[in-house]
């Protein structure tokens, strides 16, 4: 149900750098704009209810006109509830502060407005340099990086489990097509368009689990192998696995599983993409909130992921690769997990133009991995 909001309580002043960054820097909120809050189903507990109490106290602050909704968890995009859309054709804003924005990022908005999900699901993510450092800087950033990698023509990826794999840029847009990106701005800026997958070529150490790519559609939320798997790739499709019997045989069982009931192509590389925000950090119990990891670490540059499973974005399994090194066109972005593409010096001269731009700097934080 839509409900107008009548929030007359003060924002937590701890988080207010990371609230004006999100609402008058990343979303432009104005006086007098519509700002339409997706929240989370009553009593369930993915985002803390005081992120939503304040920044929806701010936004009320700033005379913005506030209104939320509730809408139910869905697992797959066909199911866009009805009530969500209409609310948001007519909303100036929308901002997802619940799970229904992860899965729909793919996904083309209802509505003219601006929508935008935010990732600092915590206050302790909301009151940090992750939420507050400019987000300006964090797109421009991010802009000129999806420009090089438009313009490039190869990459390569490798870890230290063993991953080496290679492929072309072999973007759509190129041959006047539309790329899989998304359809929604990710506060905090998080990580770029995904790579389209169909030529790649060598081998993925998978370790540690396998999880959905979005909602949970199928079968369990993840599954646990204790032994590295090594994925043989061929064009784009996987070819073989390798490894322990037992690990092989439960990761075979999962992805056929998957791939049997959703109805899609289960050997097939979709694309990937790599974290750019080394303020990214998980403090939680990983093994107890593996769900929140994935929609939280996503952004750090230990985390490089691939979409698989299925031909429509992001695919419906996630291979995980933990501190990758990447290199676009015999050039080093990312090495041993951290994202050294950074440290270039005209990147270095756009980052220093920022007080607190010193951060991305520093050794990327712990995502508890």
């Amino acid at each position: 149900m839509l409900k107008p909001s009548n929030k007359t309580n003060s924002f937590a002043k701890d988080c207010l750098q990371g609230i004006r960054n999100l609402v008058d820097e990343c979303m432009g909120v104005r006086p007098g704009d519509r700002v339409l809050l997706v929240l989370e189903p009553e009593g369930q507990l993915f985002y803390d209810a005081d992120v939503s109490n304040a920044i929806e106290a701010y936004l009320t602050r700033q005379q913005a006109v506030v209104t939320q909704i509730r809408p139910t968890i869905i697992s797959r995009p066909e199911d866009f509830p009805e009530d969500l859309a209409r609310a948001m054709g007519g909303a100036d804003h929308t901002l997802f502060l619940s799970r229904v924005g992860d899965y729909l990022r793919f996904t083309p908005m209802m509505g003219d407005g601006v929508v935008t999900i935010n990732y600092a699901r915590k206050m302790t993510l909301l009151d940090s340099p992750y939420a507050a450092l400019s987000y300006t800087l964090m797109s421009q950033l991010h802009g000129r990086l999806e420009q090089e990698l438009t313009s490039a023509k190869r990459w390569k990826i490798q870890c230290p489990l063993g991953t080496d794999l290679s492929g072309e840029f072999d973007w759509p847009s190129l041959r006047g097509g539309r790329d899989d990106d998304f359809t929604m701005k990710l506060f905090p800026v998080s990580t770029f368009k995904p790579v389209p997958g169909p030529t790649a070529n060598g081998i993925v150490a998978l370790s540690r689990w396998m999880m959905p790519s979005a909602g949970v559609k199928v079968g369990p939320e993840a599954i646990r192998f204790d032994d590295t798997v090594f994925a043989k790739v061929h064009e784009g499709v996987l070819a073989s696995l390798d490894g322990d019997e037992k690990s092989v045989k439960k990761i075979e069982r999962y992805v056929s599983d998957v791939s049997t009931a959703l109805g899609v192509t289960e050997t097939n590389i979709h694309s990937w993409h790599a974290g750019i925000n080394p303020l990214t950090f998980f403090s939680e119990d990983v093994d107890q909130n593996l769900k929140a990891w994935g929609a939280i670490s996503f952004g750090s540059p230990r985390y490089l992921h691939f979409h698989t499973a299925g031909k429509t974005p992001p695919g419906e399994i996630t291979w995980s690769i933990f501190n990758a090194s990447v290199w676009i066109d015999d050039q080093c972005f990312w090495r041993d997990g951290e994202f050294c593409w950074l440290q270039r010096s005209d990147n270095k001269e756009l980052i220093r133009r920022i007080d607190s731009g010193h951060l991305l700097f520093e050794k990327s934080a712990d995502i508890g991995v």
